[in-house]
């Protein structure tokens, strides 16, 4: 891969590493607030690997529950397969026959075919990955009932099924199923015609808080509600302290996306990700059984807990349509900016502070390159153009000022600047405005380029090695990239910005590289935003052929017709054959 004139595929690349390694995996190394109607009833050295982890943990009584679920899924689902059986595409008349029953079932107003809705759902300005087709049509259903015979109609005609709320992947979580991916630099949206799939999306009718138990710091919602507008609701109704939801990936995301992506934001440093904040969920199965994962205390012996089965499933199991989620109270903070030489100084830094365990809720890495796109983006305010450490200090006022004074002398002994400290509510927000901006910011550098946005996660004392080596590997191919990091929990964003073909095609050889890397280093290809259809090919080097397997098993025993999201996530089989 480090040949240009080596044109060879991911999955062909792939093959080729993979021949003398064993799987990473395996090496060692108060009351109920109510904001709608009550709901209708029904509704050392590692010793074992990362799969064998990953079985016994969390999934092992996953297998168990889906085992006998998979004989009950026989008898109501009509058109069940066996595993080891294609499944037969919709046709034509399929999809005309669905969609006239829906028409039956739920309001004209929740269904559109209009081509500008069937755009918008259908792909996405900032991600590469472009489909070569579009939606059939988009539904906007307004309860768990709706989703209901939503799904039944999908099961019973064989429409696939592609659950949509804030539109903000950076992966094609939300592509219409095809064939193909389209490689080609400039996509004509003229081209693209509507496929034989249903997009179901919550944000326009389930976007509610459903209930507020604030004695409980909990919160029942739908998913298409955006973690901001539900802050801003809690800010607004909560009566005896301020609560918050802590999860804060790039503005405009909502509670659905997040889930099905198990992501997580500038606060996981702290707070931690999706799979530690969310408590409970409803789902719709594909033979449109609701189920509620558990109930809503914060913990539980009962069984395995199913919520983490489908956080993070990419809407491949089922559709979510209600969740839980814990709330955190809001302490005072403060926030402030670090420059330094280098991102090795940065990173360096980041890793002393975490040890001394300073109540840091954020500590952001933002390269030179990621500081002049922002200061091109901005008027108000300039940055040094050096990699910088963005901090949010959280706890009680004495607190703070104690961990900033440590804060600096560490920052110092690292050869970084002195921290540059919001004076003001206003200059704070400021501060973090600049931060939240990266992506756009990224994606303007470089006027009539295409952003290749991706992440990998490793163990923090990795991250400076990985960072410097990315960003030669980057330099020497010519490529423009920033990079911004949630480097408290070793996660770190590149986005590259390819101009023409020959730029897509390095950027695609640096991305596979850095992918590794990753791996090598005792890491993950993504750490938030998702395998989706481009890191598959990454999965079963990570997790080993035993755990593709399992997930395999779970994905075909739930959803046997493969309506649900098809393509994501799970890698196909590697053998040519097939």
């Amino acid at each position: 891969m480090g040949s240009r004139e080596a044109k060879v595929t991911p999955v062909q690349w792939y093959s080729m590493v993979r021949k003398d390694r064993e799987p990473l995996s395996g090496r060692s190394t108060d009351p109920r607030r109510t904001f709608l109607p009550p709901r209708p009833p029904s509704l050392t050295d590692q010793k074992w690997s990362t799969g064998m982890l990953f079985i016994t943990s969390t999934f092992i009584g996953s297998i168990m529950y889906v085992v006998g679920l998979k004989a009950q899924l026989r008898d109501t689902q009509k058109g069940s397969i066996a595993e080891s059986e294609p499944m037969t595409p919709a046709t034509e008349t399929d999809f005309r026959d669905a969609l006239e029953k829906l028409k039956s079932m739920i309001p004209l107003e929740c269904i559109s075919w209009n081509r500008d809705d069937l755009l918008l759902h259908g792909r996405t300005q900032w991600s590469y990955h472009t489909p070569d087709s579009l939606p059939g049509a988009v539904l906007y259903p307004r309860s768990t009932e709706d989703v209901v015979q939503i799904v039944q109609v999908a099961s019973k005609y064989k429409i696939p099924l592609v659950p949509y709320s804030g539109g903000t992947s950076l992966e094609g979580h939300f592509n219409a199923p095809s064939n193909k991916i389209s490689t080609n630099f400039e996509i004509d949206e003229n081209q693209l015609q509507p496929g034989y799939s249903f997009t179901v999306d919550f944000s326009k009718n389930m976007n509610k808080i459903i209930a507020l138990h604030e004695s409980d710091m909990d919160v029942v919602v739908q998913p298409g509600i955006s973690y901001e507008q539900l802050n801003v609701e809690l800010e607004k109704t909560a009566s005896t302290q301020h609560l918050f939801f802590p999860v804060d990936p790039g503005p405009g995301a909502m509670i659905g996306g997040m889930i099905g992506t198990g992501c997580s934001g500038t606060n996981a440093v702290k707070y931690g990700t999706m799979r530690e904040n969310v408590i409970n969920l409803t789902a719709v199965l594909p033979n449109g059984q609701v189920i509620k994962t558990r109930q809503r205390a914060k913990k539980s012996a009962a069984g395995p807990d199913l919520t983490k089965l489908f956080v993070g499933s990419e809407g491949t199991l089922g559709l979510v349509t209600e969740a839980t989620l814990k709330l955190q109270p809001a302490l005072p903070t403060s926030v402030g900016v670090a420059h330094f030489s280098d991102v090795e100084s940065a990173t360096e830094t980041v890793l002393e502070i975490l040890k001394t365990g300073i109540s840091l809720s954020c500590i952001e890495l933002l390269d030179d390159m990621m500081m002049k796109a922002i200061n091109k983006s901005l008027s108000f305010k300039k940055w040094e153009e050096k990699p910088s450490l963005f901090l949010k200090f959280t706890g009680t006022n004495a607190q703070i000022k104690a961990d900033k004074d440590l804060t600096a002398n560490i920052v110092k002994s690292h050869g970084g600047s002195k921290i540059k400290l919001a004076t003001s509510d206003s200059e704070a927000a400021d501060i973090w405005n600049s931060r939240k901006i990266a992506l756009w910011s990224s994606i303007d550098y470089v006027p009539g380029s295409r952003p290749w946005t991706t992440d990998v996660c490793v163990p923090i004392s990795k991250l400076p090695q990985l960072v410097s080596k990315t960003k030669k590997d980057l330099k020497d191919h010519g490529l423009t990239s920033t990079i911004v990091g949630h480097v408290g929990d070793g996660n770190f964003h590149c986005i590259i910005l390819f101009k023409d073909e020959d730029e897509l095609a390095k950027t695609k050889e640096c991305v596979e590289r850095m992918v590794v890397l990753a791996q090598d280093l005792d890491g993950t290809c993504t750490g938030e935003h998702g395998a989706r259809i481009g890191k598959k090919w990454a999965l079963e080097r990570e997790l080993g052929k035993g755990t593709i397997e399992v997930l395999r098993s779970i994905k075909q025993t739930i959803d046997p017709q493969n309506i649900m999201n098809p393509g994501k996530l799970i890698p196909e089989e590697l053998d040519s054959s097939k």
